[in-house]
């Protein structure tokens, strides 16, 4: 119950008119004060004690939002956020909600035995333990095993080493060639160009992952995509100029990691042969003479050239490096090295050996030069 402590004043009017003078020094609501549950008189007013609520309503909110319009204003400017507030909770679970055990067909929880059951498998396990993992050196060549083979460490499926023993690894077949041109003999002095390589696939028992072409030790162009049994073309991002001996590589990896080399051709640089005849007074042809006759850029070897003379001697020249003649035949294999002398000449800065005959008339006369 309330006790009520009211002061009250004096009435200044009659009996008939009373006029107070003022009804109470506080309000109601102020002067009452709340008991305890016992009747027990507490210090806490109506008013202390609806202060209190409102407090606790409040909660320490922000005095931007410590009212109900605040609150209300809030949400209706947040309107798409209080929408999906509402939907998840007409979405949550309830609270008495439960899982079924997990089957085969069905998601659900695990039950306790299958967790014992997987907690019992070691880290890197698989299936029924199909992993090969005997480290002991194979004694003989199987299939795809070499011997002496060894697995990892962590194993090989068992499916991976059937593969292996009935299958035995087969290399791919590769070759390589240079474009436009695959090398040759070309004189010294001359340039040319490469601008790719074709290379040529045979497959072997597995696909081809990648394809390197190299010039010595430095990469020129890799291929990973798109590789096929057949011709690959591989451009290079940059031309290749070669002005001298050029050869270059290809490696070919297939997806067992096992790799294949093959060479293009060669780009070998030499000096001229040169072959014809000259007048019948000349005694030993000058540089401008050699270089006047027909030219045959070609590697060194036993040459075969045609003569037609009218009164003319013949002559034959070449690099003084390859050394001098063993012998030189006619049409007739005779042997007329004898009626040669050689005399030496600069080309071009390179020494070189030339031979002359005596003059004579010949037609498509057939001669043979011998290292």
């Amino acid at each position: 119950m309330a006790f009520e402590r009211v002061p009250m004043y004096r009435n200044a009017g009659t009996a008939n008119a009373p006029k107070w003078e003022k009804w109470f020094q506080q309000t109601a609501a102020d002067a009452v004060y709340i008991a305890e549950a016992n009747g027990d008189l507490t210090d806490k007013t109506i008013v202390d004690y609806v202060q209190e609520k409102i407090n606790d309503l409040i909660g320490g909110a922000p005095e931007t939002y410590d009212t109900l319009k605040e609150i209300a204003d809030y949400i209706a400017a947040h309107k798409e956020v209080a929408d999906a507030l509402n939907a998840a909770i007409t979405q949550k679970a309830d609270k008495n909600h439960t899982h079924a055990t997990a089957t085969t067909s069905a998601d659900g929880f695990m039950a306790a035995a299958d967790k014992a059951k997987l907690g019992t498998i070691a880290e890197g396990a698989t299936a029924n333990d199909t992993l090969y993992k005997n480290q002991t050196p194979s004694t003989v060549a199987l299939g795809g095993i070499p011997k002496g083979y060894v697995p990892p460490a962590a194993g090989v499926e068992a499916i991976d080493m059937i593969d292996k023993l009935l299958h035995a690894y087969v290399g791919p077949t590769v070759t390589a060639a240079m474009t436009p041109a695959n090398g040759g003999v070309v004189e010294v002095g001359t340039s040319h160009s490469v601008t790719g390589v074709t290379v040529n696939i045979t497959l072997g028992s597995a696909a081809i992952t990648k394809i390197e072409v190299f010039d010595g030790s430095t990469s020129l162009a890799t291929k990973t995509s798109g590789i096929t049994a057949g011709a690959n073309a591989i451009t290079f991002d940059a031309a290749l100029t070669v002005t001298a001996t050029k050869q270059l590589s290809v490696t070919v990896t297939d997806a067992d990691g096992k790799t294949v080399t093959a060479k293009t051709g060669t780009y070998n640089f030499v000096n001229a042969y040169y072959y014809g005849a000259v007048a019948a007074d000349v005694v030993a042809p000058t540089t401008a003479q050699v270089k006047a006759l027909t030219k045959s850029v070609t590697a060194k070897s036993n040459k075969s050239f045609t003569y037609n003379c009218t009164d003319q001697k013949m002559v034959f020249a070449y690099p003084a490096s390859y050394g001098a003649l063993a012998k030189i035949l006619d049409p007739n294999n005779f042997d007329v090295t004898d009626t040669f002398t050689r005399n030496d000449v600069t080309v071009d800065g390179v020494a070189y050996y030339v031979y002359i005959n005596s003059a004579s008339t010949v037609s498509a006369f057939k001669m043979t030069f011998n290292y």
